[in-house]
């Protein structure tokens, strides 16, 4: 029951930043990313024993753990992606968070690039029996 925690932090955040934003446009983009930053580690902070039950139930296996430690690294680089592109998007800068949800795809595809190699060995080494 932490989510109305969370989301009355997130709604307080919102309104303040709204009232602030009459008078300093800068200073409420600041109270956002304020709130969305620690939001966004307290929830990690949560997670942090789901991660290790996924990470030990994941520990047996031929591939040994990389496919969880790749989706681990896919969630984080879409989740800080995703906070940076809507805190641009904030400050109406709609150009800048394309490039930033465009930079964090790239980022994605390139920690899967040593997964998709290990695939298309495996692949290999069945399509030669």
């Amino acid at each position: 029951m932490e989510i109305f925690g969370i989301g009355v932090c997130a709604l307080c955040a919102m309104l303040f930043a709204a009232l602030v934003q009459k008078s300093n446009k800068e200073y409420a983009l600041l109270i956002s990313l304020a709130a969305a930053v620690g939001l966004l580690l307290l929830i990690l902070s949560r997670a942090e024993p789901l991660v290790r039950q996924v990470e030990d139930l994941a520990g047996g296996g031929p591939l040994e753990g990389e496919p969880v430690k790749l989706m681990l690294q896919a969630v984080g680089i879409t989740l800080v992606g995703q906070l940076v592109s809507r805190l641009c998007k904030d400050a109406g800068e709609s150009a800048l968070s394309y490039t930033v949800e465009l930079a964090a795809r790239a980022a994605v595809l390139a920690a899967a690039l040593p997964a998709v190699g290990e695939l298309l060995k495996y692949l290999g080494e069945i399509a030669a029996l």
